[in-house]
């Protein structure tokens, strides 16, 4: 398959440039940096060149052959020096690390498949409960970008540029338009990233941890993660004389829609939510971010826990790597940024006075090279978007907590004990950890916690002061690159104490409430994730997009409802003039005056024909939306005598009527 060769030469590009360029690395770091790097030039390389020829079948060539010139140059780069080889030891790990990574491979190839509209016996796609809401935003950006002209417009919001994020979708697209259906381009791509995700993490957590057992532990307190809110799965209640027993919570948790213990805003206020069920799954922003974040972590940390140099061909790639961030993810982008001023201050302060300057020599390598990369899109997108709306950017203390700035729902320890758990009690037991007496020189262990801490911790004070979108919800995508931070050396402290505890009657049932403590939540939100099951568009729906891709031209600009599950937009890729809020408001777009628009034609179509003009709309889409919601009073019997119908699924559920050219002029 064309799409798989693609993806190959370009994964291979990235291993063969990392080996070129980075010879100084581990073998597996190595491996895993240069597939990584495979990854994020198929995500720019296209865009790039799209800005000439559209994103279309000669962007991809054009792309494939800039890859093929930058693997040529850097055998001059190379020098004849040979990569350093891969170790017994580093053998060794690559063995159990597959035997950590293929379950949980698994396990999101599985949810991917079961969440990416999942073509059911019914004929219709299927989708779980985290992919309801979330989904239908990237298929429209993925299915939008195919053939289109750059800077690339949102679609779901006719006249705006797309400011969102939208690389991780690209990747798919171009998956796409080389051959894969719509549903396995997304669940193909998402497993992919979801993989790199997991092997940066236990790479990160090989290199940092120093006990035996610990770098296991933080792997699975980062993706298992889930705080305490099992307890109240677990808790009976009387409430006059209605009784809710443990069983009835469980079969709750297993059937309801977002009952699970870690994502219950009410009424236990439980918004730690799972990383794998409820971030990297549904929301490709962050599972892109993270995808690129990792090799960053990698390239970054290790050398300074270590007190090595960094070598200047990984700082240059580093710097590549976190300037590329901003259109994948703009928060992995900031969390990055602020570990990285954190940890700069750090060195630089604990240096020597005598040899600040040199330690301060490299980040500037680093900086440079991230800014002169990331800036461009940070004027050209991110800054618009966040300056032309009012509810960006607002001091706000103590995240989701404080709902509506209007006080702490719960006190602000008992908030993250019952959210974070256990965890959140080891990072600041092994932040409490002091130098020795009779020692002179700071112990490495407690300089690297120092170190990380200064840079995680900043992470920490900005998203608990700082709101940076509508939805303070998404703060959380700071707060997790602070936990999985912090988790190595709480995974180490962790495995102090058991050790401590050696010859303790009991020890192993401590370690297995311990665990308990620490995996419950995760486990009961990860089965309830797996059987979740919610048709998000019907039979009829797919043969109205399979219509609509066959019959109007590409990008032509439909006038529909703004229901988030919308076949024209979503699976067809056509422009609307304005979609759901939940895509939108928390975007920063007024839609407002748009709705108010729609919303008159939809009820007086003879009296705003001037719409049709104003907005150039080709074609008019009515289904069983615009025919129920309360924001339309559908006049269709109107519609149909002014505009012909040209398609019309079985029973008319969804019809498609055509705007003559005359109504456009």
């Amino acid at each position: 398959m064309l799409s798989i060769a693609y993806l190959a030469f370009f994964l291979a590009g990235g291993v063969l440039l990392s080996r070129n360029l980075l010879w100084r690395l581990r073998a597996p770091v190595r491996a895993y940096v240069g597939l990584s790097l495979g990854v994020l030039l198929m995500m720019w390389l296209p865009v790039l060149w799209a800005y000439a020829v559209r994103f279309s079948y000669a962007a991809h060539g054009l792309a494939a052959g800039t890859l093929a010139a930058l693997c040529a140059l850097s055998f001059l780069a190379r020098k004849g020096a040979a990569p350093r080889p891969l170790e017994p030891a580093e053998r060794s790990w690559l063995l159990r690390m597959g035997l950590i990574l293929l379950p949980l491979i698994a396990l999101s190839a599985y949810l991917q498949y079961t969440h990416s509209i999942r073509l059911d016996a019914d004929g219709a796609y299927h989708v779980g409960q985290s992919t309801y809401g979330d989904l239908s935003l990237h298929l429209a950006i993925c299915t939008s970008i195919v053939n289109a002209s750059f800077p690339l417009h949102n679609s779901l919001m006719l006249g705006a540029t797309m400011a969102y994020p939208y690389l991780s979708d690209s990747i798919a697209s171009t998956m796409y338009m080389l051959g894969m259906e719509l549903n396995t381009a997304m669940a193909f791509t998402g497993t992919l990233m979801m993989a790199l995700v997991y092997a940066g993490y236990a790479l990160l957590t090989w290199q940092l941890c120093r006990r035996r057992g610990a770098a296991l532990l933080a792997f699975f307190l980062l993706f298992l993660n889930g705080g305490m809110g099992f307890l109240y799965t677990l808790d009976a209640t009387v409430s006059g004389y209605q009784v809710t027993s443990m069983w009835d919570n469980l079969s709750s948790v297993m059937n309801g829609f977002y009952m699970t213990p870690t994502n219950q805003p009410d009424p236990h206020n439980l918004r730690w939510v799972n990383i794998i069920c409820d971030m990297l799954i549904p929301q490709r922003g962050i599972l892109g971010g993270w995808t690129m974040l990792m090799p960053c972590l990698n390239l970054l940390l290790p050398p300074l826990c270590r007190r090595e140099a960094h070598d200047p061909r990984a700082l240059a790639v580093l710097g590549l790597f976190a300037g590329g961030l901003p259109l994948i993810h703009t928060h992995s982008f900031l969390a990055l940024a602020l570990l990285s001023a954190g940890t700069c201050a750090y060195v630089v302060a604990t240096a020597p006075r005598a040899q600040r300057w040199a330690a301060f020599r490299p980040w500037l390598l680093y900086g440079t090279v991230a800014a002169a990369l990331s800036l461009p899109q940070l004027v050209a997108f991110t800054f618009v978007q966040a300056t032309d709306s009012d509810h960006f950017l607002q001091l706000w203390f103590n995240w989701i907590n404080n709902r509506g700035h209007q006080g702490l729902v719960d006190s602000y320890l008992w908030f993250y004990l019952k959210n974070i758990g256990v965890p959140y009690v080891l990072i600041f037991l092994a932040l409490c950890r002091r130098k020795p007496r009779g020692l002179d020189a700071l112990p490495d262990d407690i300089r690297q916690n120092r170190l990380l801490a200064s840079g995680a911790f900043l992470i920490y004070i900005v998203a608990e002061l700082v709101k940076f979108q509508p939805n303070e919800y998404d703060n959380n995508k700071l707060f997790y690159v602070w936990f999985l931070l912090l988790l190595p050396m709480a995974a180490d402290y962790a495995m102090e104490l058991f050790e401590r505890l050696r010859g303790l009657a009991g020890r192993r049932v401590l370690a297995g409430m311990f665990l308990i403590c620490c995996f419950f939540s995760a486990t009961l939100t990860v089965a309830r994730e797996c059987v979740s099951d919610y048709v998000a568009y019907s039979a009829y729906d797919i043969q109205t997009a399979e219509y609509v891709r066959e019959n109007t031209p590409e990008h032509c600009v439909f006038l529909t409802g703004d229901e988030h599950l919308n076949p024209v937009s979503s699976l067809a890729g056509r422009t609307i003039l304005c979609s759901s809020d939940t895509y939108l408001y928390y975007h920063g777009f007024n839609t407002g005056p748009r709705k108010a628009e729609i919303a008159a034609f939809y009820s007086d179509p003879a009296q705003n024909l001037d719409l049709l003009a104003k907005y150039q709309v080709e074609y008019i889409y009515v289904s069983a939306y615009e025919r129920s919601s309360s924001l339309y009073d559908l006049d269709e019997t109107a519609i149909e005598a002014l505009f012909p119908l040209v398609f019309e699924t079985p029973g008319g559920n969804n019809r498609i009527f055509e705007v003559l050219e005359a109504y456009r002029q």
